[in-house]
């Protein structure tokens, strides 16, 4: 749902902003609300750097396990950075988080630090962390969860199936108390300490889909101490913690409307794929009919789940649809009518995932209020509804809750803009969501990518890229309005 699957190489260039930008909509009054739980005092962990990975430094950083007690039990965070390459006009540190949640933020610098422009890694230290509970940072004990069976049908037995989904919560009860201080809100606490430590005034922060909703805690938490935050593949802050009045009983993939982000993408697919003619492999006649008629037949047998699955992983990334085309084009396609769906793909995800998404986000419990909501969504998105509506069922009843999460406002009063980035069709964080993230803000400054893919880095943009660049070293935020072309288009 929330991951970022592939960087590509940032450049730099210019953006292309619009004639006549819009006049930005007032941004609403901050909420009046007590100050929520900061880091109450908590000790500034010292950082002893050592070599590692060749260029890059490695520290351990030692944070109490509950803010609440912050000289009680502590636990230690795996830290890393790369230092910047031009100390003399060094502006500090950017700390990074790669998504997910459960994301190896270690290891997905060491991979990504190099593809960075030039100029980013010269004026900052780069620095990243697995996550509290993740990774070398205190993981998670799940004994046997990585083996676990499928959960099986959630329509033909549901009470089988929701047994079966929480099974991964059982076993991740051995992790005790760990368990119960997961959330969002105290990783973005465990941030404000390791900007303390690496001695910054003010946090520099660049955030990948769930990344953009450690951002918006962080944000709202410590107002005082933002920078500059970059938000990339953007989650609905309200939607992934909430929801909106009204939507209490909807689970948070329903609630951001992912299967509908998910169907517009597609829909682009079917069109691009019949403008490219014989670069698609599945351009032959009318590509959307054909998938159509590819849906019913694997209706009417068990094959949906695996459709699905297949064209979920392609949405990801443009890349990828050259192959789902030629998967696409050696299916049979039968025109005739779908049978109900009762064998839907059901995403499952990790138990570093499932950690700390199950303690941020509302989800219903009643298994009666999935199947009725599982009617209604199939009947909108008759391709993707299910997904999303049992895409959080390893949730229920998992055994752990987190009393210091974060929910709201969002919209505490900050110095500078927040640059948040979407492209145009991104099947996990919809365009609408970025929208309503800027809007919550208060100060967020949308930038569009007119790519298909999840996350900007999954549609290269040399323009974003120096949007980006300007932003984080000139705070210089670009116009409402301003959109930004991919580097290349799919089938070309």
């Amino acid at each position: 749902m929330k991951r970022v699957l592939l960087a590509a190489v940032l450049l730099v260039a210019a953006c292309s902003a619009p004639q006549a930008a819009p006049v930005p909509a007032p941004s609403p009054s901050p909420q009046t609300a007590p100050p929520a739980l900061g880091t109450n005092g908590a000790a500034v962990p010292a950082l002893r750097w050592t070599p590692c990975h060749g260029q890059f430094q490695c520290a351990g950083a030692a944070v109490p396990l509950s803010y609440r007690e912050p000289k009680g039990a502590s636990i230690t965070l795996s830290v890393i950075r790369l230092p910047a390459s031009d100390p003399g006009r060094r502006l500090g540190s950017l700390f990074f988080n790669f998504g997910g949640p459960g994301a190896d933020g270690v290891g997905e610098l060491t991979r990504f630090a190099a593809r960075y422009p030039d100029e980013l890694r010269a004026r900052f230290d780069l620095v990243s962390f697995d996550p509290r509970g993740i990774g070398g940072s205190s993981p998670v004990s799940c004994p046997g969860a990585d083996h676990l069976p499928p959960a099986g049908s959630p329509l033909r037995q549901p009470d089988a199936f929701f047994a079966a989904s929480a099974a991964t919560g059982r076993a991740c009860a051995a992790s005790g108390a760990l368990l119960s201080h997961l959330s969002t809100a105290n990783v973005a606490r465990d941030l404000e300490l390791l900007r303390q430590a690496v001695g910054d005034p003010a946090l520099n922060f660049y955030g990948y889909s769930y990344g953009t909703y450690l951002g918006g805690t962080y944000a709202n938490l410590f107002p005082d101490k933002v920078r500059a935050m970059t938000l990339d593949g953007t989650l609905d802050l309200v939607a992934n913690a909430t929801g909106k009045p009204g939507q209490e009983q909807q689970p948070v993939d329903v609630r951001a409307d992912v299967a509908g982000a998910q169907q517009r993408e597609l829909d682009e697919f079917f069109a691009v794929c019949a403008a490219a003619g014989p670069r698609c492999a599945f351009s032959a006649g009318d590509p959307k009919q054909r998938f159509a008629g590819i849906f019913a037949r694997a209706s009417r047998g068990q094959g949906v789940g695996s459709l699905m699955r297949t064209v979920d992983s392609a949405l990801y990334q443009s890349g990828r649809w050259k192959r789902l085309a030629q998967t696409l084009s050696a299916m049979p396609s039968d025109p005739g009518p779908a049978a109900p769906v009762l064998d839907p793909y059901v995403p499952t995800h990790s138990a570093g995932f499932l950690a700390v998404q199950c303690v941020d986000s509302d989800n219903p419990s009643s298994v009666a209020g999935y199947t009725a909501l599982a009617a209604r969504e199939s009947a909108r998105q008759p391709y993707f509804g299910l997904g999303s509506v049992f895409s959080m069922a390893q949730c229920v009843g998992w055994p752990a809750h987190d009393a210091d999460r974060y929910t709201g406002p969002w919209n505490r009063a900050r110095k500078n803009p927040v640059l948040v980035l979407n492209n145009r069709f991104d099947p996990a964080t919809p365009l609408h969501n970025a929208e309503a993230t800027a809007a919550e803000l208060g100060d967020g400054r949308v930038l569009v990518v007119e790519g298909y893919g999840h996350t900007s880095l999954d549609a290269p943009s040399a323009c974003a890229s120096a949007a980006v660049v300007r932003y984080l070293t000139e705070l210089s935020a670009p116009a409402a309005g301003t959109t930004c072309a991919p580097d290349a288009v799919p089938f070309s």
